[in-house]
């Protein structure tokens, strides 16, 4: 199955709580969203939490969390303890949400050796992983890929830790590969490799995420609306379809819920072009 929706609360919603996000994204016929714990005005207290759950499970929308961002699981003993803390947090409020996966951005590299961070990043993922366990947390924690050169977060990079360390998906954020590729992920044939590296993961869900960017050198500088990007979005989706795989999308787009609708449109103009049924 195929699931679109945005990260946040639409920008269109009145309302401005979760809550509120939640009515309004079955209203537009969406079926997923990505709560951003990434600002403070963006927390969710433990009630409101469990208030989404119930929500979310009446109306089949399926719920995935932000971490804070500014998580370093490769810095000196306070920056991971801080980031450590971030994510024990967020793991907390998804699992009473009953969100599937709480989105990290694993470390920066700093003066460290790609090597060096791999091994920290491992360690400290892998200690978090055993943590929710002991708790009966089941929300799996997503490595997202990352959009500059000095941060850890290549899609190789991604795929080892999730091969390292059981229970943890890979978050594939094309935006940021698109921009830390500098631009590659323009064709079909390249986008397949994308998805070619992750296929002895066996994953049975995968959590995308669509954003244009504006990018130079490697390096993502901010999120553009999806139809200023020379991302291949439709490659994207025919990749999905020819492989059969579940995935979710979510839009991180300035435009959100719109292009989420949009990505959604797209999708189905595949179905009826290729008489594929919806599964």
């Amino acid at each position: 199955m195929i699931r679109f929706g945005f990260a946040g609360i639409p920008l269109s919603c009145k309302g401005r709580t979760y809550k509120d996000g939640l009515i309004y994204t079955k209203n537009l016929g969406l079926n997923a969203i990505e709560v951003e714990l990434i600002k403070g005005e963006s927390t969710v207290s433990e009630e409101e939490a469990e208030t989404l759950k119930k929500l979310s499970e009446a109306f089949d929308i399926e719920m995935h969390v932000h971490a804070p961002y500014y998580t370093n699981l490769a810095g000196d003993e306070f920056n991971v303890q801080l980031s450590r803390e971030k994510v024990i947090t967020a793991g907390k409020l998804a699992a009473l949400m009953g969100a599937k996966t709480v989105v990290i951005h694993p470390a920066m590299y700093n003066d460290l050796s790609k090597e060096e961070v791999m091994t920290r990043v491992v360690r400290q993922t892998r200690d978090l992983r055993n943590l929710f366990k002991k708790r009966g947390n089941q929300t799996k924690i997503g490595i997202e890929t990352t959009g500059k050169q000095s941060l850890f977060g290549s899609i190789e990079e991604v795929v080892e830790v999730c091969k390292r360390v059981n229970d943890t998906v890979p978050v594939l954020d094309f935006g940021h590969m698109h921009a830390r590729s500098n631009g590659k992920l323009n064709a079909k044939e390249t986008i397949r490799c994308i998805f070619d590296k992750t296929a002895d993961l066996s994953i049975p869900l995968y959590l995308i995420h669509l954003s244009g960017t504006f990018y130079e050198n490697g390096n993502e500088y901010y999120h553009t609306p999806l139809k200023r990007s020379d991302l291949e979005i439709e490659a994207i989706l025919e990749l999905l379809l020819e492989n059969e795989l579940n995935a979710t999308l979510i839009s991180e787009s300035p435009l959100l819920e719109h292009d989420a609708i949009w990505v959604q449109v797209i999708f189905d103009q595949l179905l009826k072009k290729g008489n594929q049924k919806y599964f």
